[in-house]
């Protein structure tokens, strides 16, 4: 049997995930691969009997570049068996209930999925953050572990225990899982989401080292960054995950952050809740102290880069 571990990771909290996945994966299975999802193409997931796919959560779900390679790359997988995993600053959100049954719809049987805290870097949140320090020594043995599962798992399949597949949880199963808490209100949401559709990116040309420096057009998850125009653009396809502005090392990138911080602020209330419900749960370990939380120091007010890119 051979299996590989996919990822997409931008501040390498899921790229330590899938690196101990793949750890436990290797002690049982000799030929298991690791490789991030942009270096993956269709004749590469030929030969594999087991794949498995991962990446961070944005806004309670995968980046689209997550969902492509779903629906363009994942090809010619009828009957393999598949995983899913993630990583979140507070619920895996829709993410589990996009990713699995997208997989399941290009074939694959889905054989399990997790998903592990991780430090956050979104601009609009507070720093030090609620899951600072995650993933640590104790979520790495738990993903490795689940990585070896996964294989044995997967023999155990291929040889006929077909009663091993598990059930994915749907409606409100998953939603107590996996997104416990109530959402804002719909007219917060509607706020932030026009807001958010309405920010515009610029290049301040007199910081841009380009083309010395192609950072953000190399690691850009939707290619949608055009130097080729005076001046810059960030076309239709930009995702809204701020990676290029956060990790520009001069600044270069400048955005009015002040109105997305106004209206992304009423958010914070619910990935509070769903950390104390998952706390009382045992389901997250809180390395910070709430009194520790940087109420007076967001992630947009941090000098460049506020994270590099792993």
């Amino acid at each position: 049997m051979k299996s590989i571990v996919i990822y997409h990771s931008m501040t390498g909290s899921t790229k330590k995930i899938a690196q101990a996945i793949h750890a436990g994966m290797s002690q049982i299975e000799e030929r298991c691969d690791i490789a991030r999802l942009k270096d993956v193409d269709t004749r590469d997931l030929l030969g594999y009997d087991l794949i498995g796919l991962g990446s961070p959560v944005i806004r309670r779900r995968e980046l689209r570049n997550v969902t492509n390679f779903i629906e363009n790359t994942m090809k010619s997988v009828d009957g393999k068996h598949g995983f899913a995993f993630c990583t979140h600053g507070a619920f895996p959100g829709h993410y589990l209930s996009r990713v699995v049954p997208a997989m399941i719809q290009r074939g694959l049987t889905v054989i399990g999925w997790n998903d592990w805290f991780g430090s956050a870097y979104y601009p609009a949140v507070p720093k030090p953050y609620f899951t600072d320090g995650h993933p640590d020594a104790i979520d790495l043995k738990e993903a490795e572990d689940f990585g070896r599962e996964m294989v044995e798992r997967s023999r155990r399949i291929y040889q006929g225990e077909t009663q091993l597949i598990p059930k994915f949880p749907k409606g409100s199963e998953y939603d107590e899982l996996y997104d416990p808490a109530p959402q804002p209100p719909k007219e917060i949401l509607a706020e932030f989401y026009k807001v958010q559709a309405g920010i515009e990116l610029k290049v301040n040309l007199k910081k841009c080292k380009y083309p010395q420096c192609t950072l953000c057009i190399d690691n850009c998850p939707m290619h949608s960054i055009d130097f080729s125009v005076s001046p810059p653009i960030f076309n239709i396809d930009c995702d809204r995950c701020w990676l290029c502005e956060q990790a520009c090392p001069n600044g270069a990138i400048e955005v009015d952050w002040l109105p997305y911080h106004n209206a992304h602020y009423p958010m914070i209330a619910p990935l509070q809740k769903s950390l104390e419900i998952f706390e009382a749960r045992g389901r997250f370990r809180r390395l910070v102290p709430l009194e520790d939380i940087g109420w007076n120091t967001f992630i947009w007010q941090l000098k460049h880069p506020r994270f590099k890119i792993v």
